[in-house]
């Protein structure tokens, strides 16, 4: 049966969702993006929300960019064609953005990043992005588990290229967060996961 090419544009909120569990084959580059990329695009989405007026409900969407998929129907499984650079740097923002909350809404925030896994279903943390086998457990370990930024600072290793970029650029979303969220209300997860778009 032939595939069909189907384009269509998303909420932010809706693709860190149970919808899509996002998976970055092993024939994808490693990530590669600087603080360079990471803080445009944390400024470009604030400007945004900054720029406009009203509820968030009724802005119009920011387009992020597109994505490349292989998703079957009916199944939330979908393989990372292209846009691993900002899928990842966005669970990097969810969770430079979690570290600067109190817990009771970090908590909430998590539930985007993975489902916590549970001994008494047993059940085991599934994870809404899976990135390739030679980052995926630091990745999982060090930026999607809620104490991820307190062990990642502890670190004193030298680390590969991409975990090296995984652990800068958490540093420093962390940081522009904490900055940001001393002078303004649009720090809210829910501001930029409903106004934004792929």
């Amino acid at each position: 049966m032939p595939k069909m090419l189907v384009a269509k544009e998303e909420q932010v909120s809706r693709l860190f969702s149970r919808d899509y569990v996002f998976r970055i084959p092993g024939y994808q580059r490693p990530y590669a993006w600087t603080t360079e990329q990471a803080r445009e695009l944390f400024e470009d989405l604030l400007g945004f929300l900054r720029a406009s007026t009203g509820p968030v409900s009724e802005m119009p969407p920011y387009f992020l960019g597109s994505i490349v998929l292989i998703k079957p129907d009916g199944t939330p499984d979908s393989d990372v064609v292209d846009g691993q650079q900002r899928l990842t740097t966005l669970t990097l923002l969810l969770s430079a953005i979690r570290s600067n909350l109190e817990a009771a809404r970090a908590a909430n925030l998590t539930t985007l990043i993975y489902e916590k896994g549970n001994d008494v279903l047993g059940t085991q943390d599934h994870f809404r992005l899976t990135l390739r086998e030679r980052d995926r457990e630091f990745f999982q370990k060090y930026v999607q588990q809620e104490d991820g930024l307190a062990r990642l600072l502890t670190l004193g290793d030298v680390l590969p290229d991409s975990q090296n970029n995984f652990g800068i650029t958490l540093v420093c979303l962390s940081k522009s967060c904490a900055t940001y969220r001393v002078t303004s209300s649009l720090l809210s997860p829910s501001s930029w996961l409903r106004a934004a778009s792929w």
